[in-house]
């Protein structure tokens, strides 16, 4: 970093709702968060969406200390880290920028061009983008190696996830960094690959998608579908990764499922993909066979299954007290 940049304070583009969320979270983590504006607006206009900004962000930090997540005393000196500003000069003294803009194109390239030219130019520059490719904004960005997108989920400061997701031209250091960054304020950053969707987008559309079927197709209410996913599915994942719980259930359990629900709804989005296949005919069907997905040979099955159980029984247990 050239003399003079403060490489634990944070540029974040954008003073909308996953703007204010990521500024709050840098600020719990100790950081000093400029919350840049970079829309035409008149005078007002801008101290609303400024006062609107503060006024969130300070009932977020009110509701998490009466939550017990944060101490009544963060809540204040968290607030204050937070700092106004109008336009892309003056940026030059951070380390790290997250743009937070709406997901249209041209915008972001048009602010990323701007503020790549403007920050220090070893300064990470990070997307929130949760559809748009890296390889659609790299190009904007005056040296591409340090641009990368970081893809908080909404509530920001809420959600442990962000992924990570380099372009072709992303440093490694920057996404090492990025990571470390990212951990520093409790987050749990998951590297992937630049493919839509990324990983959460995808998954969630599917499932968004076939909850909306069941309920055009007369199966259930909205309000039991949510009711069914939240004492089931969300419950049991909340504890054990998808994945996992191929392996658990068996993958020639999710084979045959899979090929019944294709048969029976005579639609090929339930056909196993080849990966399932190839496990099948490798007898790799999970911690019976001692290989899924994951090694289970020797005592691993035994650990994964105990530690499991006793996850889900802590959050049968909390919930319930």
């Amino acid at each position: 970093m050239a003399a003079g940049v403060d490489d634990t304070a944070v540029v974040v583009v954008g003073p909308g709702r996953i703007g204010r969320q990521i500024a709050l979270a840098f600020a719990l983590g100790g950081r000093r968060v400029l919350l840049v504006d970079v829309k035409e607006r008149a005078p007002e206009a801008r101290r609303a969406v400024f006062t609107d900004a503060r006024r969130e962000i300070a009932r977020d930090l009110k509701l998490m200390a009466e939550e017990g997540v944060i101490e009544d005393g963060d809540v204040a000196p968290a607030l204050d880290r937070v700092e106004d500003r109008v336009g892309l000069d003056g940026l030059d003294t951070c380390g790290f920028v997250q743009e937070a803009l709406p997901e249209l194109l041209d915008l972001k390239r048009d602010v990323l061009r701007r503020l790549s030219a403007r920050v220090d130019s070893e300064a990470i520059i990070a997307s929130t983008s949760s559809t748009i490719s890296p390889a659609h904004l790299a190009d904007a960005v005056q040296r591409p190696e340090r641009f990368l997108v970081a893809h908080w989920l909404n509530p920001a400061h809420i959600i442990p996830l962000v992924e990570v997701v380099p372009g072709q031209a992303t440093a490694a250091a920057a996404v090492d960094r990025t990571i470390e960054v990212l951990e520093e304020l409790g987050k749990v950053p998951v590297r992937c690959a630049d493919s839509p969707g990324f990983i959460g987008p995808r998954m969630q559309a599917l499932l968004m998608n076939e909850a909306v079927r069941l309920v055009e197709e007369g199966v259930a209410t909205p309000e039991d579908v949510d009711r069914a996913f939240k004492a089931g599915m969300g419950f049991r994942y909340a504890q054990i990764g998808i994945f996992e719980f191929i392996d658990w259930g068996g993958v020639d359990v999710l084979h045959r499922a899979s090929g019944f629900l294709a048969k029976a709804l005579g639609d090929d989005r339930f056909r196993p993909p080849r990966l399932v296949e190839d496990k099948i005919a490798r007898h790799e069907l999970g911690p019976k066979t001692g290989r899924g997905f994951f090694d289970y040979a020797g005592d691993k099955r035994e650990a994964f299954e105990t530690a499991k159980v006793r996850a889900l029984l802590r959050q049968l247990k909390q919930g319930r007290s």
